[in-house]
């Protein structure tokens, strides 16, 4: 990639993307990429398989973005667990609470402090606090773990699950990605080692308001986030400078549903990487 380039990843298949991204795309002539959740398709407020074919007949990129959404980095423990229990504590971060998704009720987790690790099944939540979120397994734990040290994360199968399960998704509806973008931008060194093997690009397996050098491996790209919340437009400006000096490859991100991510923004995006010279690709077209 001897010039600038610029890829817009917009996560989570809202009807966003077709109702008002779309437009904005055409009327610039100008691809994207969209990180689709197959199970969502059709739910309220995403979108529906047509308007998924519709964006890929305007040369728009489908990525991957997990067969349920899952967090697929660990949730540190705020309570010790003692043998006997049927429930388990964790820091609530920005998955709880209120999200029907991330952390699943069946899914399988293994609770460790890196010498002891014992596998249990998740049930529904017992309680949601501010900082806490307290979790039911169905059968009792087998072992106690320090509060102050040990993780809860998914486990290899639930990895696998996540990741690379839902290819065969994609192949029902007649796609194959490319791409894997981690939900949450959250991803542990295994969760990045199964997508790499599974994936030629990672997009966000690391999140900075810097540019990807050209000689960044494609499973290492970080991107950040074209919304209001994160960016002013002048900083924006400052990572469109800096893909067209360097060269190599920037990558913005958005919601195109959420308010941070108005039509005028992508628009905004668009026109000023051009004004500098930078293609505004996909992962395909690199």
């Amino acid at each position: 990639m001897p010039d600038g380039h610029l890829v817009l990843v917009f996560d989570d298949g809202y009807a966003a993307d077709y109702e008002q991204l779309l437009p904005v795309l055409r009327a610039h002539g100008a691809p994207a990429a969209v990180a689709v959740v197959p199970e969502w398709l059709g739910d309220d407020d995403h979108l529906t398989v047509d308007q998924l074919a519709a964006l890929a007949e305007a040369d728009c990129e489908i990525c991957s973005h997990g067969s349920r959404h899952r967090y697929l980095q660990a949730h540190h423990l705020a309570a010790d667990v003692t043998p006997g229990e049927e429930r388990v504590t964790v820091a609530a971060g920005h998955v709880f609470p209120g999200e029907e998704h991330g952390v699943l009720a069946g899914d399988r987790y293994e609770v460790t402090d890196g010498d002891r690790t014992t596998t249990v099944t998740l049930g529904e939540p017992l309680a949601v606090g501010e900082e806490t979120v307290t979790l039911g397994i169905e059968r009792e734990i087998d072992a106690a773990f320090d509060g102050e040290e040990a993780v809860l994360r998914p486990t290899e199968a639930t990895l696998r699950d996540e990741i690379a399960g839902v290819r065969s998704a994609f192949d029902r509806l007649g796609y194959d990605p490319d791409a894997f973008v981690f939900p949450y931008d959250a991803a542990d060194p295994r969760a990045w080692a199964l997508a790499a093997e599974t994936y030629d690009v990672l997009p966000n397996a690391a999140v900075r308001s810097l540019p990807n050098r050209p000689d960044t491996a494609p499973t290492s790209y970080q991107r950040c986030y074209l919304e209001r919340s994160h960016l002013r437009r002048a900083e924006i400006e400052t990572y469109l400078d800096s893909v067209a000096t360097q060269g190599g490859l920037g990558i913005l991100a958005g919601h195109s549903a959420w308010e941070t991510v108005p039509p005028e923004r992508v628009a905004f995006v668009i026109e000023a990487a051009r004004q500098r010279g930078i293609e505004v690709t996909t992962f395909s077209g690199l």
